[in-house]
């Protein structure tokens, strides 16, 4: 078994631009079966309801783009976010949509688009190839388990792509997507036929995908950036924000080159300046290593010198990041304050395991073979080792203060999780609230 820390460094290995998906065969649907026997999050219900499923595999081979949505739907029946056919790497093997979809608080827009279409971004997507999104967007957890928060992170990146939705059900052409859009102002919706192109992701974005915040946030002038937004190819950062005297520390990933020294020198950088309150950034983190964050996090509250460390999140915080979010909620206690949007996964989930090519088109599958229970402290034993030596026992973490991001927000340059932030910060030093700058130094 190899542990998922080491997993984004096998996949920056992996080519993944082929040139079109290959057909499935017999050795796929065998690899598939070796998934549903290796995959231990399916109860005795799912795991017979898998393998049923797997006896059909064999009729769709003809139709690479439905054989991959019924072996996604074999994976999803696991209903647990460690277990999928990885929906970023569908970008390798089928055209994508240049017009990139975003979906906020209040609907799914256009975020970012080629120069030619740039009049497009900012319009509200009201229907794709002729249906509703929401119903695609119900319909997509056929094909990815978990959270809706989390599967929220991919249904764009479904939407985009004119095979899947066909296969689907939902459109006739696997190269064109039409997307029904609502007019700026008054008027009626406007019909855009949009050719797709391959796309794929590379490196380590070939398993988690990149936040479409990152392609959004392109669109926006440098200056109407909020912090977060800020020099996205960095993966962790440091930043001091002085109007709610607090620093705040970015974290992208759980793992990764540099993230120890990164972490040494943040420990170091609050001892020396004592900022009264921290905010920790996790809102685009998907893991990594659950062991290299833990003593930071304890460490973390005892340098908040008088006030609270606060905690943003989304459906994108997950695996070692909800596990680094337990071991602060322990340390800090009442003093956490979390922010943002419900994470991914639920407090007891399996992972770990390991990931399956399928021989034949060449997918990618996510098995998970250990437990996590962060409300018992997980003393079962089957139970991932370094959660049983180091418990996390919590009632929960999801946000103690709710903050929907929102489009008109987003396009504005503002942050709603800094701002009620700082309206919290205020109310706690009986200070009058002033509005969140969108910046930090």
């Amino acid at each position: 078994m190899r542990p998922l820390k080491q997993i984004l460094f096998l996949l920056a290995s992996i080519p993944w631009a082929a040139p079109s998906p290959a057909a499935p065969g017999p050795e796929d649907v065998a690899a598939v079966r070796n998934y549903v026997a290796r995959n231990r999050a399916y109860t005795p219900a799912t795991r017979a309801e898998a393998l049923r499923r797997l006896e059909l595999l064999p009729r769709f081979a003809s139709d690479p783009a439905r054989f991959e949505l019924e072996v996604a739907h074999i994976a999803a029946l696991a209903d647990n976010g460690h277990s999928a056919l990885l929906p970023p790497q569908w970008a390798s093997r089928y055209k994508r949509s240049p017009v990139r979809l975003g979906l906020f608080a209040d609907g799914l827009y256009v975020v970012a688009t080629p120069p030619d279409r740039r009049r497009l971004v900012g319009r509200r997507v009201l229907r794709i190839n002729g249906h509703d999104w929401r119903e695609i967007r119900a319909a997509y957890a056929r094909y990815q388990g978990g959270e809706p928060g989390f599967r929220d992170q991919f249904v764009p990146l479904f939407m985009e792509l004119p095979a899947l939705l066909a296969a689907a059900g939902f459109g006739m052409d696997p190269d064109l997507v039409e997307y029904s859009l609502a007019p700026p102002r008054r008027g009626r919706p406007e019909q855009v036929l949009v050719a797709a192109e391959l796309s794929p992701y590379r490196g380590d974005t070939a398993f988690t995908g990149a936040p479409m915040l990152l392609d959004a946030a392109a669109m926006l002038p440098a200056a109407a950036r909020p912090l977060y937004l800020r020099e996205p190819g960095r993966r962790f950062r440091l930043a001091f924000v002085p109007e709610i005297d607090a620093a705040y520390v970015q974290l992208n990933a759980t793992g990764g080159l540099h993230i120890t020294a990164f972490l040494d020198n943040v420990l170091a950088e609050l001892r020396a300046r004592g900022p009264r309150n921290i905010v920790l950034d996790l809102r685009f983190n998907m893991g990594g290593n659950l062991n290299i964050t833990r003593d930071f996090m304890r460490a973390l509250p005892g340098l908040a010198r008088g006030g609270r460390v606060y905690a943003i999140t989304s459906g994108r915080t997950f695996s070692a990041a909800i596990s680094s979010l337990g071991y602060l909620r322990q340390a800090a206690g009442d003093r956490l304050v979390i922010v943002g949007e419900p994470i991914g996964d639920r407090l007891e989930f399996w992972a770990e395991g390991d990931i399956m090519r399928l021989p034949g088109f060449g997918g990618l599958m996510l098995y998970a073979t250990e437990r996590h229970n962060y409300m018992t402290g997980c003393p079962e034993a089957d139970c991932h080792a370094s959660v049983r030596e180091h418990p996390i026992r919590v009632t929960g973490l999801q946000p103690d203060i709710a903050a929907p991001l929102r489009y008109a927000d987003f396009r504005a340059g503002r942050d709603p999780a800094m701002e009620a932030i700082a309206r919290h910060v205020r109310q706690v030093r009986r200070l009058p609230y002033a509005p969140m700058l969108a910046g930090g130094r």
